[in-house]
């Protein structure tokens, strides 16, 4: 007994943020009794790591090398941040009463950090801990993750305006000879688009090769390159299917032409500047896929942008459909018929303290005009926040944390 609750509550109710801006919140402390303490401290801190096992050959004691699992890793730092919000030194003791104490907290994002990022082989992870230091007995201690999102305006990236227009041809060898070609081509507006956008893509295959083509797959995929350097330096690269759509068949001696959209869910930006440990990059892949085993598929990627800011007059924007936070009681006076879809807005600061929400985004500074995105979870996130040489004890580690990022909703055309 004593102990009842202990946890942190952020003023976003997204818990999404973008560099340079505060994080603020409260500490939430709930006692059944009276306690002694001697303080209790805020931990923030922001950091990259990746991590994976290789095999290395070790010399045993017969003179035979054996394999053995090897820990490779990478770390980065980007802040860390320590502060009391009770007590002022170690020395001194602190009486609480029994009942609910909350404790402010804030504190300010540097300016050039990398967005967040969650994966097996690596993260890019932001964290926040109370802990309650307790005279003559272990601390309590709580945790909690938070988003960071490092805005990507596809209107400041060229190439993002580009169209995308992409072929590929192959030919199948059938003993001594080689059938006529299999041609296939994709072709898109532009090249850069955000969540919420859905990517809209046309296909022509021209198949004189004689061979029926099964499947015609448009496929998005994330491309993930890992770095580590300790205890020596390696790289790694992950492909990751992020949406897929299909068509077919189309007959050996067929010509098909079509359109189909690839919807981008919640993701994080392209590139992950400022990260010197993970590279992100997104591809967009067609593949004419054939029968036999003998017979490879024709397969061709090209490169495509994930941004947090549209491209400007691309597609037409609205607001979302209702507000994307949570709505629980009016206790703080706060009236939710004053923040109906097209009055919110990222930089509203007059919701109570338990809905606050980012105070003067990018995306709102740069562009007053634009409806604001919703913030939405991704499909990747970590399964436990607990850091290798962390107690097990340490509360909210063992949650689930998923970043959330901006998805926009686009007018149906």
């Amino acid at each position: 007994m004593g102990l009842k609750d202990f946890k942190i509550l952020f003023d976003n109710p997204w818990k999404t943020y973008y560099p340079g801006q505060n994080v603020t919140g409260r500490i939430l402390l709930v006692l059944d009794s009276p306690k002694k303490i001697r303080g209790i401290c805020v931990k923030m801190k922001g950091e990259a790591n990746t991590s994976w096992t290789a095999d290395k050959q070790q010399l045993n004691n017969e003179g035979r090398y054996e394999n053995e699992q090897q820990l490779l890793t990478g770390h980065e730092e980007y802040f860390s941040i320590k502060y009391n919000v009770v007590g002022q030194s170690s020395d001194g003791e602190v009486e609480l009463k029994a009942g609910e104490h909350f404790y402010p907290f804030m504190c300010s994002l540097p300016p050039n950090i990398p967005s967040s990022f969650e994966s097996d082989l690596g993260y890019v992870r932001y964290t926040i801990k109370a802990i309650l230091d307790r005279p003559w007995k272990f601390d309590h201690e709580t945790k909690d993750a938070f988003t960071v999102v490092s805005s990507f305006d596809l209107n400041t990236e060229s190439r993002a305006m580009e169209p995308i227009m992409e072929e590929k041809t192959k030919t199948f060898c059938c003993l001594c000879c080689a059938s006529a070609p299999l041609s296939v081509n994709i072709s898109l507006p532009v090249r850069g688009y955000v969540p919420g956008q859905s990517m809209p893509i046309k296909v022509n295959v021209e198949n004189q090769s004689g061979v029926e083509v099964t499947t015609v797959k448009l496929i998005l995929q994330k491309v993930v390159t890992y770095r580590v350097n300790t205890p020596h330096t390696d790289t790694k690269t992950e492909y990751m299917t992020i949406a897929e759509v299909s068509k077919g068949p189309v007959d050996g001696n067929g010509n098909v032409s079509y359109e189909q959209s690839l919807d981008i869910p919640a993701l994080p930006p392209s590139n992950l500047n400022n990260c010197g440990i993970i590279d992100l990059k997104y591809e967009l892949k067609f593949e004419a896929c054939v029968d036999g085993w003998y017979r490879k598929n024709l397969r061709k990627s090209t490169l495509v942008f994930i941004g947090t800011v549209p491209l400007a007059n691309y597609q037409s924007l609205v607001a979302p459909a209702k507000p994307e936070y949570p709505i629980k009681d009016n206790s703080y006076g706060w009236n939710p018929e004053k923040t109906a879809a097209g009055d919110f807005t990222p930089s509203a600061p007059q919701l109570a303290p338990e809905y606050a929400v980012p105070d003067s985004s990018p995306i709102g500074n740069l562009y007053p005009n634009l409806p604001p995105p919703s913030y939405e979870e991704s499909m990747n996130g970590a399964r436990s926040l607990r850091d290798r040489d962390e107690s097990e004890h340490v509360m909210g580690t063992r949650n689930h944390f998923a970043p959330r990022y901006p998805v926009y909703n686009f007018a149906q055309t």
